[in-house]
């Protein structure tokens, strides 16, 4: 898919991001919880601090860092999507000054200086979705600073594979297996999936040191099946997943059942 029609395609689902549906979502939720746990410990204090959430989407954590005195930067490939998230912005009563919104290509942010952001967030599958998962790597350390963190997250190829098996659809089997590339049937989008030492490789290329591997759905494919989701409306069993996500996400066995990967790096100085 050439990148005009990745922007079209993204662009054409703003609306529906836009009109906080997928938020409901109990999965939405779980994700959210998941990796809540993380975030935590890495926020740099609000003053003088900087945040990137690139391939932002809407703005998700923007409405939770901003009110909290954060200055942040939000990117997205998609401009309808930066639209939206700055729509968002001025509903918060923010300025320029706190958030600054920009359409930008995951993997070439040149326009961003190196060393500029204390946090990155690359959260909700940019690394996955993006043209060439090696630059966005690169791009997402390149503007960290030293001492600065990366949250990322990125679909888990292993369980792509095995729930290729389940479904008896073989067909991209010795793919993702081979080099991890997943092409949807639906979108026609390419997705980079990686196994949790690859996801880990990856950052240690771009002197990273990898603090946390986990996995934040575990149990649930990505995206989940629809009668999956349905589990999670009943309240026992959210609060059942959302224990194994908190107290197990890192145990290896959890790691590879999980559909998305997450991974907490620092920036070596």
């Amino acid at each position: 898919m050439t990148m005009e029609k990745m922007r079209k395609f993204w662009d054409d689902r703003a609306q529906f991001h836009a009109s906080g549906e997928r938020q409901k979502s109990r999965f939405f939720q779980l994700i959210q919880e998941s990796v809540r746990p993380y975030l935590e410990p890495v926020l740099p204090k609000p003053e003088g601090s900087l945040i990137l959430e690139a391939g932002c989407g809407v703005g998700i954590w923007v409405e939770e860092l901003a009110p909290r005195g954060y200055r942040m930067v939000l990117s997205d490939l998609s401009p309808e999507m930066i639209r939206h998230a700055r729509e968002k912005v001025e509903r918060m009563g923010l300025d320029e000054n706190a958030v600054s919104c920009h359409a930008l290509d995951i993997c070439d942010m040149n326009v961003l200086p190196d060393a500029s952001f204390d946090l990155v967030l690359a959260l909700g599958g940019p690394l996955t979705l993006c043209d060439d998962d090696k630059k966005a790597a690169f791009e997402l350390c390149r503007v960290t600073k030293p001492g600065g963190y990366v949250l990322c997250d990125a679909s888990n190829r292993y369980r792509a594979a095995f729930d290729a098996v389940h479904k008896k659809d073989m067909s991209q089997f010795p793919q993702i297996m081979a080099d991890g590339v997943f092409v949807s049937p639906k979108s026609g989008l390419k997705h980079n999936l990686h196994g949790p030492e690859e996801l880990k490789a990856l950052f240690q290329a771009n002197h990273m040191e990898v603090l946390h591997l986990a996995g934040t759905c575990p149990f649930f494919n990505f995206p989940p099946r629809e009668e999956l989701v349905g589990l999670l409306e009943d309240d026992r069993n959210f609060e059942m997943m959302l224990d194994v996500a908190l107290n197990h996400a890192e145990n290896p066995s959890i790691l590879g059942l999980s559909g998305r990967l997450l991974v907490v790096a620092r920036k070596c100085k």
